[in-house]
């Protein structure tokens, strides 16, 4: 069955979302004349740049495997992505603009269209995202073993900066249910040395709340 195969897009996508959704709330919240929206616009920054490395892995680790089997959803795939980093650019962009002015009327009017953009980038994202994890993961099953696919996501995971890589496996970690949480982990503990385990099991302990970590900690001491 499709639910017992392994979907390579689901932790990670999870993860992205996550970012979206608290970064989408502090922008509402924000007033751009603010030196507190310095915080936030650092955020939005490093979504961005999270964005743009995940869609570039995509492209050079999971996409060419797909292309043979059907080359025409792969240039849509990748026509999307170049789509995402127009839109990153205007944020970016924006954003610049935002920093050089010192002008309050200015600032106020800039993050409006910070907002907006941001809105459009949310919403191109949300629908690519599941458009991977219906059409594209079932190509995936359809052509590649379970562990051809974890051979590619190893080659991602490889490929990403350690500093980078802990910071989306903390999101990771505040937008997956306790059931993934627990998989994780056990993957972790039984596959990686013990400190990389504790490192994970630590961020465990600092992102979710007690009753999820007294039954996360349960099933940890299981394994």
């Amino acid at each position: 069955m499709q639910g017992q195969r392994y979907n390579v897009f689901n932790q990670i996508h999870k993860g992205l979302r996550g970012m979206l959704y608290d970064t989408a709330i502090r922008l509402q919240q924000t007033a751009f004349t603010s030196s507190e929206a310095n915080v936030t616009v650092d955020q939005l920054e490093q979504v961005l740049h999270f964005f743009d490395e995940h869609a570039d892995n995509e492209d050079h680790f999971i996409l060419p495997h797909i292309r043979k089997h059907d080359a025409q959803l792969i240039d849509e795939l990748e026509k999307d992505h170049d789509v995402d980093h127009q839109l990153t650019q205007t944020l970016f962009d924006n954003i610049q603009e935002w920093r050089l002015t010192a002008d309050v009327a200015q600032k106020e009017s800039i993050g409006k269209r910070i907002l907006l953009a941001f809105n459009e980038f949310i919403a191109f994202n949300l629908y690519h995202m599941n458009k991977e994890e219906t059409v594209l993961i079932d190509l995936l099953w359809k052509h590649y073993t379970d562990g051809e696919i974890l051979q590619m996501e190893e080659q991602i995971i490889h490929a990403i900066p350690i500093q980078t890589l802990l910071a989306e496996s903390r999101w990771m970690m505040r937008s997956i249910n306790d059931t993934e949480v627990i998989g994780w982990l056990s993957g972790v503990k039984q596959g990686a040395p013990p400190e990389v385990f504790n490192t994970f099991l630590q961020m465990a302990n600092e992102e979710l709340p007690a009753n999820r970590l007294t039954k996360v900690e349960a099933a940890l001491s299981l394994v």
